[in-house]
């Protein structure tokens, strides 16, 4: 939701919004009249999306002026067949679009273009006065004498304020956006600091310098091992079939309803590790969070499989969701360089390339050993962010907890059948 962030803050600033802002995702199953109506809500949308971003080159191109966001706005007002807010939201999206990549060419990066494709469909935005709620059903409006698009509203949300709604097309089917204000949770009060240091392997692992976490990534790798493995299936029975063939297309839903399954499995994987390491800093009254950054690694070459598994690790989405769980604590996340962290030494200084999961120092006058590699990288990143450099005889963590996170089990979905 691209308006999200930017709508909520400017509430929070005028006092308006009592909570944090969540965003709840959920899945459409509609009639084919809905799925018309949603259709053709879209299509709409992307006239808008077509008509903001036509006349704004046009009068650049014709008179050398660039129209500002309350012109358009003002100019389009009651010009289509949807809500007058999702007219306005999608003309707060381009603008915001436009001046992220102006930005981006005065910083040196000319290879980012303005908007410029033509859209046949577009993600529709329905804020505070576009929303009744009715009963148990969710009602969105499309503008004066025009049907709105009624969806059942989750018993979860109900009794709960909705700032905004989008609809949004995922895969093969809607889903609804809703942002909704939750309860605000207790701030931490302290001000200890910790380090986390992210792996493929470790999900996650955190300490403090007396303690440390290490949270087991395995279940998050295997369901990506099976994805590969699957999607494999699939792709070499999709590409022994015809277009348009009734084979080719149940094979394309069960693909899609797989990857639907799979999607929802890794993500509530993610979902628990980052829980467990957001309840860890709770406990500890942590204030503030240092989060290495491997984003070099990826630019390693070792080799095909090594290399497929470097490129679906999701540090990034395991970075966001931790960020915003601390955050709603009061907990702050900096993210800093990880380099030399696992390899350098903590009682010589020392830089030895490991190869396994236990440190060994390649001094030989030094000879230390036994310590955990993504403990000892988590120590390294805490030494880093506290004291500016790795300092000889640093203190290590004397208790090591291992954990694995806290999944359901998942429910089977039907097998693709022989082709």
């Amino acid at each position: 939701m691209s308006q999200l962030q930017r709508n909520t803050t400017a509430k929070k600033s005028k006092g308006q919004t009592q909570g944090d802002v969540l965003v709840e995702k959920i899945p459409l199953k509609l009639k084919p009249t809905e799925e018309t109506l949603a259709r053709d809500i879209q299509r709409e949308s992307a006239r808008v999306w077509n008509t903001v971003m036509t006349i704004h080159r046009l009068f650049w191109f014709k008179y050398g002026v660039w129209i500002d966001e309350a012109m358009m706005k003002e100019f389009l007002k009651g010009r289509f067949n949807v809500h007058s807010q999702d007219v306005q939201a999608i003309i707060e999206t381009y603008y915001e679009c436009w001046e992220r990549t102006r930005k981006l060419h005065e910083e040196g990066h000319p290879e980012w273009r303005y908007p410029w494709r033509l859209k046949r469909f577009f993600t529709s935005t329905w804020k505070v006065t576009g929303i009744t709620v009715e009963d148990k059903n969710l009602r969105l409006s499309n503008g004066w004498k025009k049907p709105p698009l009624k969806v059942k509203l989750p018993a979860r949300l109900k009794g709960m304020a909705i700032k905004q709604v989008q609809l949004v097309w995922r895969r093969n089917g809607y889903w609804l956006h809703v942002a909704v204000v939750k309860p605000a949770l207790e701030k931490v009060q302290g001000d200890a600091v910790a380090a986390v240091d992210p792996g493929e392997v470790h999900a996650l692992t955190l300490t403090d310098g007396q303690e440390a976490l290490v949270i087991n990534g395995r279940h998050l790798r295997s369901l990506r091992r099976l994805r590969n493995k699957t999607l494999r299936k699939f792709q070499k029975a999709i590409s022994r079939t015809k277009k348009g063939s009734n084979r080719r297309r149940k094979l394309l839903a069960a693909k899609y309803r797989f990857l639907n399954w799979i999607g929802a499995q890794i993500s509530h994987a993610e979902h628990a590790v980052t829980k467990m390491a957001a309840d860890w800093c709770l406990e500890r009254g942590i204030k503030k969070v240092y989060l290495g950054d491997p984003q070099g690694v990826r630019e390693q070459d070792c080799g095909r499989h090594h290399n497929q598994r470097m490129s679906q690790w999701s540090f990034g989405r395991l970075r966001e969701l931790l960020e915003y769980k601390l955050k709603r604590h009061g907990i702050t996340l900096e993210k800093i360089e990880e380099r030399g962290t696992s390899g350098t030494c903590p009682l010589c200084g020392k830089y030895t390339k490991q190869t396994g999961r236990v440190y060994q120092c390649g001094n030989m006058e030094c000879g230390f050993s036994g310590m955990h590699r993504d403990v000892l990288g988590a120590t390294g990143i805490l030494d880093l962010a506290v004291n500016g450099r790795f300092t000889p005889g640093r203190k290590l963590p004397e208790i090591v907890s291992y954990a694995w996170p806290a999944v359901l089990a998942p429910v089977q979905v039907s097998k693709m059948k022989a082709a």
